[in-house]
């Protein structure tokens, strides 16, 4: 009996089939968390949004890992850092690449720079020309982040600081005065004053603490293959 040739389209299925089934067989699923950190990343709508997050799924989508549950958590910075910190198969973005958080995630980026200053009020005439005249005001901070870390390389002590998880309850301290300055990331804090109705106006940064380059950091245990993968897949997406 004779048996046919199979036709370009059969050929072409078969194909097909088994890139998906390479696809899947490699494939990852990830718990995934953020903070509140515009433009970046932040909540809409019950939704979690913004730049990093639309370049995140676009990367999973073409690489053909998974997001856990289809579900990212926007969390207290430290709740999430601890969790990717101790925890297989998680990632956190956006972090700032810091020689002492160097060894403890895998790197994919960079994504995007931030900038980290202090931000004040006008009204406040604070005229800052050097880190060590930022000891003679009470300034808010977010805890453990890359901002927090660069005042302490320049001389802070963390006791200084008027710490708390949530950057929008520190920016009423702000708009209240109950604190002098606060220091995060500039354009988050430009774009949280503005949604909360703010005038801009009336602000200032009085101090640029450094530029940091910003990453999607995973679980230490992550693939270094992966890694690297996706780190190939990211350039092709940001041409």
């Amino acid at each position: 009996m004779e048996i046919a040739e199979p036709t370009q389209r059969q050929v072409m299925k078969c194909i097909l089939l088994l890139f998906f089934l390479c696809l899947s067989l490699h494939a990852e699923v990830f718990k995934v968390y953020t903070e509140q950190n515009p433009p970046y990343n932040f909540l809409e709508n019950g939704k979690v949004k913004g730049q990093s997050t639309l370049l995140l799924e676009q990367l999973f989508q073409k690489s053909g890992h998974q997001i856990f549950d289809n579900n990212i958590y926007l969390l207290p910075w430290t709740i999430g850092y601890h969790e990717v910190l101790n925890k297989k198969n998680t990632m956190l973005y956006c972090m700032a690449r810091l020689p002492e958080r160097e060894a403890l995630f895998r790197w994919v980026g960079p994504i995007g720079k931030m900038t980290l200053g202090v931000v004040a009020k006008k009204s406040r005439h604070m005229i800052i020309s050097t880190p060590d005249a930022l000891h003679s005001y009470k300034i808010a901070t977010i805890s453990g982040t890359s901002t927090e870390k660069a005042l302490l390389e320049v001389g802070f002590r963390a006791e200084e600081f008027d710490r708390f998880a949530n950057l929008s309850s520190q920016l009423k301290k702000l708009k209240e005065n109950r604190v002098d300055a606060i220091a995060f990331g500039v354009e988050a804090v430009w774009q949280l004053l503005q949604e909360m109705g703010n005038d801009l106006s009336e602000y200032e940064v009085v101090y640029v603490l450094k530029e940091s380059d910003l990453y999607f950091a995973f679980s230490k245990e992550t693939n270094v293959k992966l890694i690297a993968e996706l780190n190939e897949t990211l350039k092709t997406l940001l041409k």
